[in-house]
């Protein structure tokens, strides 16, 4: 052991695994907190023990990377405190308040890597509030930990590399695709090559996968705008309407998965009040995954999004350097290591930058022409009118003002799904750029948590 300090990890996928590899190689027992059953996260998500599906079935060309990685953590697991279907729900400088299979606990800690991973980016179509639409990751999630597809046939709209993914995933698995819709131009590859480049295997693969839903006869569609959700007499989703520009068609359909890449969960470092990197909607840290708040370290997509392999990375530079502030001495081979990882980010970086030219959020003008009744938060129900009557008769600049006036946020989801609407709908009214606009303040608890029923 080089210290005494309490080492907590949060979260068990990517960044979260090979930071505990690294913290274990070199004699630590971190603590690993993981709001899942089983470690590996989202890209890696394990099935449930029962399952005999193929590593190649569920993962395919990540299959080595996810065996790699589920068999090291499982080879440490005796030298770790892994603590499995628990989240974080509040945290202080020096306590983290779990929701364990135990109940409440209060964890101290020393020394903090958050690796807290992403979710979905939404954005609110007409009707989407109808059973049958789900996110992109859902539907992914259901594949991939039950072989479920949760309707056939199955659209798939949004933007981003996770749209074409899932829907080749569930091509692959035998579902019907009816069509996939990319409110992204074509022309956006194509000037984003230069940037792609830089990963040119990840780029050939993701242009496979669009290849594949072609060559299978898959509808696709790029650069339009999504106008509904159309629903059956039961409410249930029975079609998408869809244009172009010039004419709109609508396409029959049983469910339907949405989703314009990732967004971070970030709630944690502000609750510890991490400061944002300048002009962005991140946190601030140091080429390692270093934060200002001393003995705190950010790895992985709910830092930046950047794929499995960039948080695989990622989680190893803040152990490390977490280990250089613990006095560990590094030997000249992890010391050359590190330097190839910090080459290897960058390059990552440069190609994750590529995907942000490709595949941009709608633009200004998609929100200006939702309809009034288009609902914004699913959770509460809240619809556009009240969100643009808030913004406009109290001039709001912030979406905690409309938080507070329209109750946008205030649910299950805790603003994860509708923050990014909020903030997109001020910046079309006020003509603000994204980053000038305050997110959600996090409050505790940041998930929802059950009240126990005691009786007396």
């Amino acid at each position: 052991m080089v210290s005494g300090d309490k080492i907590v990890i949060v979260g068990a996928g990517p960044a979260g695994m090979e930071a505990a590899i690294t913290l274990v190689k070199a004699g630590l027992r971190p603590t690993v907190i993981d709001a899942n059953a089983r470690s590996g996260g989202q890209i890696y998500r394990r099935p449930p023990a029962d399952h005999r599906r193929s590593y190649k079935d569920i993962y395919g060309a990540d299959a080595a990377k996810a065996r790699y990685l589920h068999d090291a953590f499982d080879a440490i697991r005796k030298r770790i405190d892994y603590r499995p279907d628990t989240r974080v729900w509040a945290a202080d400088k020096a306590t983290l308040f779990l929701d364990s299979p135990e109940g409440p606990l209060a964890l101290p800690y020393d020394k903090l890597i958050l690796c807290t991973g992403a979710t979905d980016r939404l954005f609110p179509i007409l009707g989407w509030e109808a059973p049958g639409c789900y996110s992109l990751g859902g539907a992914q999630i259901a594949l991939k930990s039950q072989a479920l597809a949760l309707g056939d046939p199955i659209g798939f709209v949004g933007a981003g590399p996770l749209l074409w993914l899932v829907a080749w995933q569930h091509l692959k698995a035998g579902s019907e695709v009816a069509g996939v819709w990319c409110t992204a131009p074509l022309k956006n590859l194509f000037v984003a090559l230069p940037w792609l480049a830089a990963r040119p295997g990840l780029a050939l693969r993701g242009l496979g996968q669009i290849f594949a839903l072609w060559r299978a006869g898959v509808p696709i569609k790029y650069g339009g705008r999504p106008l509904a959700v159309t629903a059956d007499a039961e409410g249930h989703v029975s079609g998408f309407q869809w244009s172009n520009g010039v004419k709109s068609s609508q396409t029959p359909l049983r469910a339907l998965a949405l989703g314009w890449h990732l967004r971070s969960e970030a709630q944690l470092p502000h609750l510890l009040s991490v400061p944002k990197a300048q002009g962005q909607n991140r946190p601030m840290v140091d080429g390692l995954g270093r934060s200002p708040t001393r003995g705190l370290y950010l790895a992985g997509d709910g830092l930046e999004i950047m794929g499995a392999d960039a948080a695989r990375i990622a989680g190893r530079m803040a152990a490390v350097a977490l280990l250089r502030d613990t006095g560990c001495r590094q030997t000249f081979v992890n010391k050359l290591k590190l330097v190839s990882d910090r080459i290897k980010h960058a390059r990552m970086r440069v190609f994750s930058s590529g995907l942000a030219r490709s595949f941009p959020p709608p633009e200004a003008e998609t929100f200006l022409a939702l309809p009034e009744t288009t609902v914004v938060c699913r959770c509460e129900n809240v619809r556009l009118a009240a969100v643009r009557a808030a913004a406009e008769n109290w001039k709001c600049k912030d979406i905690n003002r409309i938080k507070a006036l329209t109750r946008t946020g205030m649910g299950r989801c805790q603003g994860r799904y509708c923050s990014a609407t909020l903030m997109a709908i001020v910046a079309a009214e006020t003509d603000l750029p994204i980053s000038d606009i305050p997110e959600y303040r996090a409050q505790a608890p940041i998930y929802p948590l059950e009240i126990p029923n005691k009786q007396r």
